[in-house]
Protein backbone atom coordinates (compact mmCIF):
# COMPACT_ATOMS: atom_id res chain seq x y z
CA UNK A 1 0.00 0.00 0.00
CA UNK A 2 2.80 2.40 0.81
CA UNK A 3 4.37 1.74 -2.58
CA UNK A 4 1.05 2.57 -4.27
CA UNK A 5 0.85 5.91 -2.48
CA UNK A 6 4.50 6.70 -3.17
CA UNK A 7 3.83 6.57 -6.91
CA UNK A 8 1.19 9.28 -6.54
CA UNK A 9 3.38 11.74 -4.66
CA UNK A 10 5.09 14.49 -6.59
CA UNK A 11 7.03 17.53 -5.48
CA UNK A 12 5.50 20.99 -5.28
CA UNK A 13 7.66 22.06 -8.21
CA UNK A 14 6.37 19.19 -10.34
CA UNK A 15 2.79 20.05 -9.42
CA UNK A 16 3.31 23.71 -10.32
CA UNK A 17 4.77 22.62 -13.65
CA UNK A 18 1.71 20.46 -14.31
CA UNK A 19 -0.55 23.41 -13.51
CA UNK A 20 1.36 25.59 -15.96
CA UNK A 21 0.94 22.93 -18.62
CA UNK A 22 -2.79 22.66 -17.88
CA UNK A 23 -3.11 26.42 -18.19
CA UNK A 24 -1.47 26.24 -21.59
CA UNK A 25 -4.06 23.66 -22.69
CA UNK A 26 -2.10 20.42 -22.18
CA UNK A 27 -4.68 17.62 -21.86
CA UNK A 28 -2.08 15.07 -20.69
CA UNK A 29 -1.16 17.34 -17.77
CA UNK A 30 -4.85 17.62 -16.86
CA UNK A 31 -5.12 13.84 -16.92
CA UNK A 32 -2.06 13.52 -14.66
CA UNK A 33 -3.53 15.96 -12.13
CA UNK A 34 -6.79 14.03 -12.13
CA UNK A 35 -4.82 10.82 -11.53
CA UNK A 36 -3.08 12.43 -8.55
CA UNK A 37 -6.46 13.14 -6.96
CA UNK A 38 -8.18 9.90 -8.05
CA UNK A 39 -8.14 8.29 -4.60
CA UNK A 40 -9.52 11.44 -2.95
CA UNK A 41 -12.20 11.73 -5.61
CA UNK A 42 -13.27 8.12 -5.04
CA UNK A 43 -13.40 8.60 -1.25
CA UNK A 44 -15.36 11.83 -1.51
CA UNK A 45 -17.84 10.32 -3.95
CA UNK A 46 -19.06 7.98 -1.20
CA UNK A 47 -20.66 10.91 0.62
CA UNK A 48 -22.65 12.27 -2.31
CA UNK A 49 -26.22 11.02 -2.56
CA UNK A 50 -26.19 9.75 -6.12
CA UNK A 51 -24.70 6.79 -7.91
CA UNK A 52 -20.96 6.46 -7.41
CA UNK A 53 -20.30 6.92 -11.13
CA UNK A 54 -22.38 10.12 -11.26
CA UNK A 55 -20.74 11.44 -8.09
CA UNK A 56 -17.24 10.87 -9.49
CA UNK A 57 -18.19 12.52 -12.76
CA UNK A 58 -19.64 15.50 -10.90
CA UNK A 59 -16.51 15.93 -8.78
CA UNK A 60 -14.19 15.68 -11.78
CA UNK A 61 -16.30 18.14 -13.77
CA UNK A 62 -16.30 20.65 -10.91
CA UNK A 63 -12.55 20.21 -10.39
CA UNK A 64 -11.81 20.88 -14.07
CA UNK A 65 -14.13 23.89 -13.99
CA UNK A 66 -12.26 25.29 -10.98
CA UNK A 67 -8.92 24.87 -12.73
CA UNK A 68 -10.30 26.71 -15.75
CA UNK A 69 -11.73 29.50 -13.60
CA UNK A 70 -8.35 29.85 -11.92
CA UNK A 71 -6.85 30.06 -15.38
CA UNK A 72 -9.18 32.91 -16.32
CA UNK A 73 -8.45 34.70 -13.04
CA UNK A 74 -4.68 34.41 -13.44
CA UNK A 75 -4.67 35.58 -17.05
Amino acid sequence: MEKENAQRVISDAEFVQLLKLVRSGDQEAMYRILQLFEEDIQKTSRYIRMSREDAVQSIVTDFIEELRQELKTVQ
